[in-house]
């Protein structure tokens, strides 16, 4: 705005260059992102201007936050800002830190990532290894029956990793024809949408079909990523190809676990949850899930 103050309602309220002024004279090295007039609980103009200073951890994913008068653009709340809050509020900002991983630049930003998808990994693992050790348990007194239970872990192992990655995948790759519109709640949406239906058919088709069906959906998602960047090519920037490589890496693994997976339902034991075969046909004992 070219004028030194806006008006709103009798409060005469400051201008966003003269907010950008007075925090460069209170707090150097704080650079507001964005600045949000509004009204606080008691009724009375209130302004939070969100912001980084790459010297101080921060409250939020990439800002922290300064509650400023809104008529003279005084800093009147310093709590989230770093080197003006007392010791519990530095303590809380530290876990909010480590929280979002807002340290250290963009390696650990990338390790927090990896560190994400072990997660997914060690779940997907840890209850495919758990049901085969249970099946060659018990098929020592015999056949095996698998309960009605293990065929819904079965499934849920399936369905609730995948789903998550292309319930990420697919809403990174719908923020970039979105744009601004691509608000949180969209987002969110987006997400539980593709998570929820992976998870419903993975329930559907049972563990061993669903695996098949949905790791070349998972793929296809990840490669989403990279074809909207060239649809949106220009819009984004450079850092933007970092992510696409990864998406293409990821979208050649989920494919190898496709290939391996429908090894393993084709040719692996009748009794195991990850045998696709129909009844009363057999295979081989594989050496070991197909991970």
């Amino acid at each position: 705005a070219a004028a030194d103050s806006a008006a709103t309602g009798s409060v005469a309220m400051a201008s966003p260059q003269r907010v950008v002024q007075s925090l460069a004279r209170e707090v150097p090295g704080f650079t507001p992102l964005t600045l949000a007039y509004g009204q606080g609980r008691d009724g009375k103009p209130s302004l939070r201007v969100q912001g980084s200073d790459p010297r101080y951890g921060l409250r939020g994913p990439n800002f922290t936050l300064a509650i400023l008068d809104p008529a003279t653009g005084a800093v009147t709340g310093a709590d989230y800002l770093g080197g003006r809050q007392d010791g519990w509020g530095a303590t809380l900002t530290a876990f909010f830190t480590l929280h979002f991983g807002s340290f250290g630049g963009a390696p650990v930003r990338w390790a927090y990532f990896l560190l994400g998808l072990s997660g997914a990994v060690i779940f997907y693992t840890g209850n495919l290894l758990w049901v085969e050790s249970r099946r060659r348990r018990e098929r020592k007194a015999g056949a095996v029956e698998q309960t009605r239970a293990t065929c819904i872990l079965g499934a849920l192992t399936v369905g609730v990793p995948l789903g998550s990655i292309a319930g990420v995948a697919v809403t990174l790759a719908a923020a970039k024809p979105l744009g601004t519109a691509a608000t949180p709640g969209l987002h969110s949406a987006i997400y539980h949408a593709v998570f929820f239906a992976f998870v419903g058919w993975a329930l559907l088709r049972g563990s061993a079909r669903g695996a098949i069906e949905l790791l070349p959906g998972a793929a296809l998602a990840m490669l989403a990523i990279p074809a909207m960047s060239l649809a949106c090519a220009g819009f984004h920037p450079e850092r933007v190809r970092a992510v696409d490589g990864v998406a293409l890496i990821l979208a050649g693994l989920l494919g190898w676990a496709w290939k391996a997976t429908l090894r393993r339902a084709r040719s692996g034991p009748r009794d195991s949850v990850w045998s696709a075969l129909p009844a009363g046909q057999s295979g081989g004992e594989a050496p070991r899930p197909a991970l």
